[in-house]
């Protein structure tokens, strides 16, 4: 039988030794979740900063595009809607809104007819706290009285100040004829035929800053009369009217524009022979009168008035149908430097004495003065006068007559 053969002894396997784990970096691991969580409340942040803004856009923009007109009372100037803390009311506020916002891109679309009546209203201390809203309010007046002017020109007239970039946006100091000062007030305005308006709109008693306005038509337009407003005007110290068929102004309008210097009335048929006699209290230093009628009441009053006796230098009263003598009162203009009366209808006698600050003195074309004027006397006795012009006159020189020319 045979022998079974003995099963080697297994030797049990030896399990290799663990190696140690190396110990976590646990400040690693916080370090970036530290990070991690702070950018995403960051992010959170910035998200609700973005929706925050989005929201405040849209509800302005929601409540400029459904302003309401202004109510009756308020357009009138009469118990506007109550105001808020600011002081302002809130069709003001609205119509403010409008202006900043729209109003630059589509200057045509402001609601001028509205707006202007609640703005130019406002009392001037409204915004005294405030000189943003201040400076808003003064630049949509000023807008919307030049807007006016504006819509009042005919279609050439129309096309004319467009090329002149008016009614393109509200930079209107940059629009032609328009002048500002360094306020942002319209300091200087002038208007030439064609860019005249039909009359003279309300809208230009805004213009509150103007200190010079010259209009020159073609004799038919503007027309009518001045508007009450245009005595908001208190700034105004060059007034210049020439053909236009305004008729007669205000005797009291000088009161409020007690400022003007210079006063110059050319060709206005309709405007009446009698100056306004709030003009005789001014301290005018240049008057023009030229081709209309001046009647002789008016002359008279010009040289009895003792503030223009001190103020006046310069009178030009030509071609405006004066008749008679010049009246001896002329003398009492003691700082007149020009005076030019030619082509008249002026009789003799001549005055006796001129003033002594007189330098230029124009009497041409008068027919119906005549006569030798003796050396020394009347005008021919101004050592001072440089420019003497008698021609067209039956006047004559009876010895030296200084720089004088006669026929």
């Amino acid at each position: 039988m045979p022998v079974r053969q003995r099963e080697p002894d297994l030797i049990p396997m030896q399990r290799p030794p663990l190696q140690a784990w190396p110990a976590l970096e646990k400040h690693h691991c916080c370090k970036h979740c530290h990070r991690r969580k702070r950018d995403n409340f960051l992010f959170f942040v910035f998200i609700l900063f973005l929706l925050y803004l989005f929201g405040n856009i849209v509800f302005l923009n929601v409540r400029v595009l459904n302003v309401a007109p202004p109510s009756p009372s308020s357009s009138a100037g009469v118990s506007p809607s109550s105001p808020s803390s600011s002081g302002l009311s809130a069709d003001a506020q609205q119509c403010m809104a409008q202006y900043n916002l729209n109003a630059p891109t589509d200057p045509q679309s402001y609601p001028c007819s509205t707006c202007y009546p609640v703005l130019s209203a406002l009392s001037s201390n409204v915004s005294e706290g405030n000189s943003q809203d201040a400076q808003t309010i003064a630049n949509a007046v000023q807008f919307c009285g030049l807007r006016a002017i504006f819509e009042s020109t005919s279609n050439n007239g129309q096309t004319v100040l467009s090329n002149g970039e008016w009614v393109k946006d509200v930079r209107f100091c940059a629009w032609s004829g328009v002048k500002c000062d360094g306020f942002g007030r319209v300091s200087s305005l002038q208007l030439t035929f064609p860019s005249v308006p039909a009359s003279i709109p309300t809208e230009i008693g805004g213009l509150t800053g103007l200190t010079s306005l010259q209009i020159v038509g073609d004799t038919n337009v503007p027309g009518g009369s001045l508007p009450s407003s245009f005595s908001q005007l208190t700034e105004l110290t060059n007034l210049d009217l020439e053909s236009t068929a305004i008729t007669a102004m205000d005797a009291n309008l000088f009161t409020s524009l007690n400022k003007v210097t210079t006063l110059t009335l050319v060709k206005n048929a309709k405007m009446g022979g009698d100056l306004p006699s709030s003009l005789f209290s001014l301290s005018l230093q240049n008057l023009v009168v030229n081709n209309q009628a001046l009647s002789s009441n008016s002359f008279s009053s010009l040289l009895s008035s003792d503030s223009l006796r001190g103020s006046l230098k310069l009178l030009d009263l030509s071609s405006t149908s004066l008749g008679g003598s010049i009246p001896s009162g002329i003398s009492s203009l003691t700082s007149l430097v020009e005076l030019h009366l030619d082509s008249n209808s002026l009789t003799n006698p001549l005055p006796s004495a001129f003033p002594a600050s007189l330098r230029a003195l124009i009497l041409t074309n008068n027919t119906q003065l005549s006569g030798a004027v003796s050396s020394g006397t009347s005008f021919c006795g101004l050592s001072g006068l440089q420019t003497c012009d008698v021609r067209g006159t039956e006047l004559s020189a009876q010895g030296a007559c200084g720089s004088c020319q006669f026929s």
